[in-house]
């Protein structure tokens, strides 16, 4: 690497300008809303049904818009993590930490 190779402040404060706008962009899509048909899909559910019964029993959260219940892509995401099974290797690294 030579001195030219370095990057400039212009060049870092473009950077970091692109790096906001992108979590920005995120946070906006975490916060976005999907119908009932969407968030089964997201979630990969085999039908709307699995998705009133995760409501029903209080395991999926969800929002009442008039007549319609919409789900935010961040509760979704929530509802996945709770539900994910750790790898062999991640429980093994727990257990060695414990001791």
């Amino acid at each position: 690497m030579n001195f030219e190779d370095l990057a400039t402040k212009k060049d870092l404060a473009e950077l970091e300008k692109r790096i906001i706008k992108a979590l920005a962009s995120q946070n906006i899509e975490k916060s976005r809303c999907l119908n009932i048909d969407e968030a089964a899909k997201y979630i990969q559910a085999k039908s709307r049904s699995t998705i009133y019964k995760l409501t029903s029993t209080g395991e999926l959260a969800y929002h009442k818009v008039g007549k319609s219940d919409v789900f935010k892509i961040s509760d979704l995401d929530k509802f996945l993590e709770k539900r994910r099974k750790s790898s062999f290797d991640e429980i093994r690294e727990t257990v060695r930490f414990k001791r």
